[in-house]
């Protein structure tokens, strides 16, 4: 499946030294998949078609538990060449 667009952001939320750091991609399908680098969390939700792709929604799903594990979120949080799987200091 494509990636549309990957975007990545730190919430400052204090869970360890470096703060709460999230990457999450868009998939042509629509879907988005995360996954929260400090804590270790994955997961993917559909993303209406009412809404924008960055970090405010990403947070939304995340913070309300209006998600989903799933190997697919897994695979692109925590493999070696995921497309979440590493965050990039600016």
């Amino acid at each position: 499946m494509k990636i549309v667009k990957t975007i990545q952001f730190n919430t400052k939320r204090l869970y360890t030294e470096h703060g709460q750091r999230i990457v999450a991609s868009l998939h042509e399908d629509g879907v988005v998949t995360f996954q929260d680098i400090d804590r270790c969390i994955t997961g993917e939700f559909p993303l209406p078609q009412y809404a924008s792709f960055n970090q405010v929604e990403v947070m939304h799903w995340y913070d309300s538990g209006q998600y989903t594990g799933s190997s697919r979120a897994w695979s692109d949080g925590m493999m070696r060449d995921g497309c979440n799987s590493k965050y990039r200091y600016r």
